[in-house]
């Protein structure tokens, strides 16, 4: 049911995109008309399938001729043996008279295979077993080429018969009939006498010979007598058929009596009316009838005749040497002719053929001197060689090392040739063997020269495997004098010229891969090489590895925005290299768990990078590793610390700083030294920083992460004493910051005196590191003001005084916080300064602090002291006794 589908599928196609439609019983003649023969087949066997039995014979019969003109021209060896099998089918069921030209093209197809089978023994190109088909072959087809023969003949004498008696259309019909069957049957006779012939050639019997010769005296109308070449009509040499069946004559000649007769009738094809393409191929068989005869001096002469007119086909000569070299040892002019063959052989570049004829005769049947027969010796020594080494490494054999030194002298021999010159296509081949043998001998330094001279001479797509083979040898040499330095730099520049010039070789991705794992270079150069090379390099992954390398490095050494970018290209490589090798990680190979796991780890550390923070790649890592913890034989407690670090950074990403708390908490009760612990408790105060910062620019709640700056911020601090004093680095004072400000806000909102003490303290070492800062001096002397600290307070507002810009507003809030503090401990001090104040500041300043400085001056009593209060004058100018300005 399928097939029948697909059959009406393609013919339904066919019709729809021709010009002119057709439809229903008007198909077959449809496709006819317009030459779609396979299909009209197609269409056809259909037809068959469904028909009824007494309507399957028409349909025979015409499927029959139509299998009969697709098996004259249908090349495709498939398609041929398809259609084959489809034409016997079909001779099962039909009858013999109504399908004889489909069984005669059954039958020419399987001659045509025989015939070449024949004609390549003849040229020495086939195999024993090819040659033992063909001679099985020929029997079974001279059978079935009698049968059909006798049966048309049968056909064709009926058909005469009835034509006699037929009159009108009657006998214009039959008259046709009787003509199509006269010639199935010269046909038929045309293929089997061939048969025959070839039958005949093939096992040496002339008396089979001598039937053939009877049916090509048949066809060329010869019969009566002792056929004889002039009675061939010299119109009739034109024709294709008559031609070949001249030539048929000839060669059954040359069996069945001698090479004059036969040369009698292949002189008949010389005449300028032959049919032209015979006529050209003239020369060969007159050659190989000579050959048949062991004329060799004969043969030469057309050779000699041939090379001076034109040039002779390649299969000509081959034709020739094959023979003669058969031969050689029987004749001296055989001898002679091989060598000549050969040497017009190997002049016009064809060493293919003489390298198939020494393996087939032996090299020393070539001749002893020339450059083809040195190559062609020496290839066949270095064949042997590789055979018997049965490696690609240096050999250790000594007869097998001779060997390749025997190939190695015969490769120099043929170079120092005279006419090696001739030679310009097979000199470099020479000379790439030649350092092969050098190589498999173990003389590395040799090898490596010879190799670098051959890549010199070289076509552009053989070069490289040379130039390749030396950067081996020079690699080799290194690896036995790792501080020869002349080696080193000698390999690098065969490496950046191999790199130059074949930038597309197969092998390039491995120098570019050697070349960064050898080279100390980290560089945005490197890495490109390396994730330039092709997936299907077989170094793809190793390439993929290092090139990750190159990019982490680059990452941990840029600044901020380059450090984004680049991590966002390691990211890019390693998470498909780092997949891809956990799908495959073999356990048995700890390097491999650990080479895994530091691009995990790497990976982790990026995805988290302030910028990248790439949450989904992060949690893909995270659960790779967790499966991995989840096999017996994978021990992952030296990370256990660094994961949960990884997961508390995860939470923190997602906005979860409560689970993120958990993790940092636990983590610091287990292992409170650990860096992993310390680096949570600087993530967990960092988000509240960033936080904090957040809330107050969009004035939202601040109270979480105020709280999450003290908590973990003292725990940072922890690492430095909690004192300020023992850093230099402004990030760390920074913290220490932040945390004395965060625990100050506290203090300010709920008055927590914990947290107010605690600021207290941080400012007060922070001012001791930083004397000079106004903010640590404002903050602790509010600070130092609450918790009666008075003196200290003093101290701080004095500094301020004396630092800020007169007339600011920090200026004025010091001022009035001076006055204060003097006024509960020293009123008079307190009264000098004020008036003092009054006389620059009439209007005691700007709001806020104005009106409070005026308040406080009703507050303070007066006091006659007039040296307190020149003393005081002095405060006044915010110069106080013994203090510099901030």
């Amino acid at each position: 049911m399928c097939r029948r589908l697909s059959r009406s599928l393609i013919i339904l196609t066919a019709m729809l995109i021709a010009p002119v439609p057709a439809a229903g019983d008007e198909v077959a003649a449809w496709l006819e008309r317009n030459g779609l023969m396979q299909l009209l087949a197609v269409h056809l066997e259909e037809q068959l399938e469904q028909a009824p039995t007494n309507e399957r014979g028409e349909l025979v019969v015409r499927l029959a001729g139509i299998y009969a003109r697709l098996l004259g021209t249908v090349d495709d060896e498939a398609r041929r043996a398809d259609l084959q099998q489809r034409s016997r089918r079909l001779l099962e069921q039909a009858p013999s008279r109504d399908t004889s030209r489909l069984e005669l093209a059954l039958l020419r197809t399987s001659y045509r295979t025989a015939e070449q089978s024949a004609e390549r023994h003849r040229l020495r190109q086939g195999t024993d077993e090819e040659l033992q088909r063909a001679r099985a072959s020929l029997d079974e087809l001279i059978e079935q080429f009698d049968d059909l023969r006798e049966r048309l003949e049968d056909d064709a004498r009926l058909l005469e018969r009835r034509l006699g008696r037929a009159s009108g259309s009657d006998a214009v019909m039959i008259g046709e009939e009787a003509e199509e069957a006269r010639q199935l049957y010269s046909q038929c006779t045309f293929l089997s006498a061939w048969s025959i012939y070839y039958q005949a050639w093939l096992n040496n019997r002339p008396d089979i010979a001598r039937t053939a010769q009877r049916r090509f005296a048949e066809l060329l109308d010869l019969e009566g007598g002792p056929p004889d070449p002039r009675d061939v009509s010299v119109d009739l040499r034109s024709e294709e058929s008559i031609a070949r069946c001249i030539l048929g004559m000839a060669l059954c000649k040359s069996l069945t009596a001698s090479s004059v007769e036969a040369l009698q009738w292949l002189a008949l094809l010389e005449h300028e009316r032959t049919y032209p393409p015979l006529r050209e191929e003239l020369p060969a068989w007159m050659m190989a009838i000579h050959l048949e005869h062991d004329e060799y001096a004969d043969a030469r002469a057309i050779l000699d005749r041939l090379t001076k007119e034109r040039s002779v086909p390649l299969h000509w000569l081959r034709l020739a040497v094959v023979h003669a070299l058969e031969a050689e040892f029987r004749s001296g002019r055989a001898a002679e002719l091989a060598r000549f063959a050969v040497t017009e052989l190997a002049a016009r570049g064809e060493l293919e053929q003489v390298f198939d004829l020494a393996q087939r005769y032996g090299a020393e049947a070539l001749g002893a001197h020339g450059f083809a027969q040195y190559y062609v010796r020496g290839v066949l020594t270095y064949y042997r060689a590789r055979e018997r080494h049965g490696g690609d490494e240096p050999t250790s054999d000594e007869a097998v090392a001779a060997l390749y030194d025997e190939a190695m002298t015969a490769f120099r021999a043929a170079r120092q040739e005279p006419d090696a010159k001739s030679f310009p296509s097979a000199l470099p081949d020479c000379q790439r063997l030649a350092a092969w043998c050098l190589y498999f001998q173990g003389r590395l330094v040799e090898a490596q020269r010879a190799f670098e001279a051959a890549a010199d001479l070289l076509a552009p797509e053989e070069a490289p495997e040379a130039l390749w083979m030396a950067i081996v040898c020079l690699d080799r040499l290194l690896e036995a004098q790792p501080d020869n330095t002349r080696l080193a730099d000698r390999l690098a520049a065969l490496v950046d010229r191999f790199l130059a010039e074949y930038p597309s070789d197969p092998h390039a991705p491995k120098l570019i891969l050697r070349r960064a794992l050898t080279s100390e270079e980290i560089s945005a150069e490197v890495a490109e090489q390396l994730l330039s090379i092709p997936p299907q390099s077989e170094v793809y992954d190793a390439a993929r590895r290092r090139a990750a390398q190159v990019l982490y490095q680059l990452f941990r050494e840029a600044e901020r925005v380059q450090r984004i970018a680049w991590g966002e290209k390691y990211l890019s490589v390693a998470l498909p290299l780092f997949e891809r090798e956990h799908e495959r990680l073999s356990l048995t190979e700890p390097l491999a768990v650990a080479r895994h796991l530091v691009t995990g780890r790497r990976i982790l550390e990026i995805a988290f990078q302030e910028g990248i923070e790439r949450v989904v790649v992060a949690r893909t890592v995270l659960e790779s590793i967790e499966e991995l913890r989840r096999r017996p034989s994978i021990e992952l407690e030296d990370l256990e610390s660094e994961l949960a670090y990884r997961r508390l950074q995860e939470r923190l990403i997602t906005g979860d700083p409560e689970a993120a708390s958990l993790i940092a908490d636990r983590m610091r009760e287990e292992a409170p030294e650990s860096v992993w612990s310390r680096l949570a408790s600087r993530a967990m105060f960092r988000y509240g920083n960033d936080r904090w910062k957040e809330a107050e620019e969009l004035g939202l709640d601040d109270r979480a992460a105020v709280a999450l700056v003290v908590r973990y911020g003292r725990h940072v601090l922890e690492e430095y004493d909690n004192d300020p004093r023992n850093v230099s680095d402004p990030g760390v004072m920074a913290t220490f910051a932040a945390v004395a400000d965060a625990a100050m806000t506290i203090w300010k909102r709920s008055g927590d005196r914990q947290r107010g003490e605690l600021a207290l303290t941080l400012f007060e070492g922070l001012r001791e590191a930083r004397p000079r800062n106004a903010g640590f001096l404002h903050a602790t002397a509010l600070l130092s003001e609450a918790f009666d600290r008075d003196e200290q307070a003093l101290e701080c507002w004095r500094a301020l005084v004396a630092g800020s810009p007169q007339g600011t507003n920090a200026w004025y809030e010091a001022k009035f916080h001076l006055l204060n503090l003097l006024a509960a401990r020293d009123p008079s001090r307190a009264r000098a300064v004020m008036d003092q104040h009054k006389q620059l500041n009439p209007e005691y300043g700007p709001d806020p602090w104005g009106p409070r400085l005026r308040a406080l001056d009703l507050r303070i009593a007066t006091s006659p002291d007039t040296e307190a209060s020149a003393g005081s004058a002095e405060e006044a100018q915010g110069t106080g006794a013994g203090e510099a300005p901030p």
